[in-house]
């Protein structure tokens, strides 16, 4: 038997069994281009973090970040940093329709659900946790 993951065996019955499931053809498109979609979003993200330390604002002329931005944006950041880096490092698995590029989107959504709380996002950590483990539980059957 395979090992689950940190709160895959909670998660599981929840979106698996309550929410309602793809059609296969959803399933298959989405393990088909979803590895680009993420490819092309950790891009853009990637963008946002330098305009948000003020790299691409300083190169236009437009003032670079606040010194007094605080404590939560820069644990924000961090948090956000490593996300990246899971979902550049799930892409070539992802594409190898390999369970490892799986399970780095799964503790991607973790540490965006822990950062949306951090900065007291409540309501947009627990939509996006309900919509992401749905995305992800739904697919999970197609990577081996």
């Amino acid at each position: 038997m395979e090992t689950k993951l940190l709160l895959e065996k909670e998660l599981e019955p929840i979106f698996l069994e309550k929410f309602p499931p793809f059609s296969d053809s959803v399933k298959e498109f989405l393990v088909q281009y979803g590895p680009y979609f993420i490819l092309i979003l950790s891009v853009f993200g990637l963008f946002g973090l330098l305009t948000a330390f003020g790299i691409g604002g300083a190169a236009m002329g437009m003032g670079a970040v606040s010194i007094g931005m605080g404590f939560n944006f820069y644990v924000g950041v961090v948090l956000i940093v490593i996300t990246l880096i899971m979902y550049l490092m799930a892409f070539t698995p992802l594409r190898a329709r390999k369970r490892s590029g799986w399970n780095l989107l799964y503790y991607a959504s973790l540490i965006n659900v822990v950062t949306q709380l951090i900065q007291l996002n409540i309501i947009g950590a627990l939509i996006g946790a309900l919509i992401g483990f749905w995305v992800l539980f739904q697919i999970r059957g197609k990577y081996i």
